[in-house]
């Protein structure tokens, strides 16, 4: 299980814990577990294949599919 540091404004992390007790009770782990479905909600409409390859491929210098497709011209 990997762990992350992260900041929040006052008024998110407010928000975010009031809902967390909100919905899933209060319970040790609960703002763990909140946070961790609002990332996967957000990894699965943000981070399909498409976008990690074109990411992937602009980093390391190298065309992506429409670019080359324009070259070809």
């Amino acid at each position: 299980m990997g762990r992350m540091y992260i900041v929040l404004s006052d008024d998110v992390e407010r928000r975010l814990r009031l809902a967390a007790v909100t919905v899933y009770g209060g319970k040790k782990g609960d703002l763990s577990g909140a946070i961790e479905n609002a990332v996967r909600e957000w990894l699965d409409k943000h981070a399909t294949r498409d976008n990690i390859s074109k990411w992937v491929n602009q980093q390391l210098g190298q065309p992506t599919k429409k670019s080359v497709r324009k070259r070809r011209r």
